[in-house]
């Protein structure tokens, strides 16, 4: 937290998802700091350039009917994977991370490369594989693919990637 404006609170500014009152603390702080001026500049830069590297992305790499099928049967394999009586070895709320770390970096490389990235982050890893993921091995799992994120979706997803893994 930087002058009483949390990542949380960054985060809603520049998605314009504040509250009227928190959006307008936030503006009259930012009259007065050069610093978190710069720091939102940045930010808001980084976020769009996001989101167009992630619809050009998403146009450039069209999916055959054969991807689709594949990636929908993934799907329904996660959702019965989630279900009471079906659950892993490792354990529910490691399935779940997973699930919820996928989900996070979806909108900024697409499924296909978030599936990808999370296989590739626990080769990486101690854990070798992601089947191997446990909460032993997590924190190294995550530098990992935090690494990745920052390579594929730059700073701002990085960073998102890093928080959302946090138990």
């Amino acid at each position: 937290m930087k002058h009483g404006i949390s990542d949380q609170d960054w985060e809603g500014y520049v998605e314009d998802r504040l509250p009227a009152a928190e959006r307008d603390r936030i503006e009259a702080h930012l009259i007065g700091c050069l610093g978190c001026w710069e720091f939102y500049e940045q930010m808001a830069a980084t976020t769009e350039r996001l989101r167009e590297a992630g619809a050009a992305t998403r146009r450039g790499i069209p999916l055959s009917d054969e991807q689709l099928h594949a990636g929908l049967r993934g799907v329904f394999e996660r959702v019965r994977a989630g279900q009471p009586g079906h659950a892993t070895q490792r354990g529910g709320r490691i399935e779940q991370r997973l699930r919820y770390l996928e989900a996070v970096m979806a909108p900024m490389c697409g499924a296909q490369t978030a599936a990808n990235a999370l296989r590739a982050a626990a080769r990486g890893s101690a854990a070798r594989s992601l089947d191997e993921v446990t909460t032993d091995n997590w924190e190294p799992f995550l530098r990992s693919l935090t690494s990745i994120a920052a390579v594929m979706c730059g700073e701002t997803g990085a960073h998102l990637v890093w928080r959302s893994g946090q138990f």
